[in-house]
């Protein structure tokens, strides 16, 4: 009861950091409207700043993370580096990137498209950070708190791995609809770039709530 008690302080602690983050990120979407509403900005540049605030939502996240776990006892129990299904959405989230390709060789919102695709790159390192991390334990019980971990940096993982698929989702039905000219391809990869982030986003979704229905049980 008193694991679960600390649990529940260490979680809400983390639900007010991450409060924080999201006001943070609301507050910059106001101000490149506000830039982009006075033409400071084009929109494609205003989006692919807005990116960036996103990519630092899941940064803030894990540096959190980094903190907290230079304080906990990790288990010395041998596991995988990453368990196979994060490292999965991972790997699409990373491969997705190449739909940009298009608008970086044509030319097309080349700055743009190269920072939108940095961020992607670097929300799957982080993604990949979050699933690959060591196990953080207080040793007061041990398996329900391997459970509620392996939940924990899973959905974290998911989460920022679907972040980065939408981001190159927005950004090419944005630029496209803009084009005088679409190509047969950039068509192709805007059913595709949907498809790709909707079905990860649902298995995310389902896989989490699975995770999370054993930490019950573990206990």
């Amino acid at each position: 009861m008193i694991v679960h008690a600390v649990a529940g302080i260490r979680e809400r602690r983390c639900d007010t950091a991450s409060a924080l983050a999201h006001f943070v990120v609301a507050l910059s979407a106001l101000v490149l409207a506000f830039l982009i509403l006075i033409r400071v900005v084009s929109p494609v540049v205003g989006y692919a700043l807005l990116c960036l605030a996103l990519t630092g939502h899941p940064l803030f996240d894990l540096l959190q993370d980094e903190h907290m776990r230079r304080r906990r006892v990790a288990s010395l129990a041998p596991r995988p580096v990453a368990e196979v299904v994060p490292t999965i959405w991972i790997a699409i989230a990373a491969a997705s990137v190449a739909m940009l390709a298009p608008y970086v060789i044509l030319g097309e919102q080349r700055s743009a498209a190269l920072i939108v695709g940095i961020c992607a790159f670097v929300m799957a390192g982080i993604a990949w950070r979050f699933a690959s991390a060591p196990i953080q334990l207080h040793g007061e019980d041990i398996r329900y708190e391997r459970t509620r971990d392996r939940a924990s940096r899973t959905r974290k993982a998911g989460l920022t791995a679907v972040i980065a698929m939408g981001s190159i989702m927005v950004f090419i039905m944005f630029v496209n609809s803009d084009l005088p000219v679409v190509l047969p391809l950039q068509r192709i990869f805007v059913g595709v770039s949907f498809f790709t982030w909707a079905a990860s986003a649902v298995w995310v979704i389902l896989y989490c709530r699975y995770l999370y229905r054993l930490s019950p049980a573990a206990s």
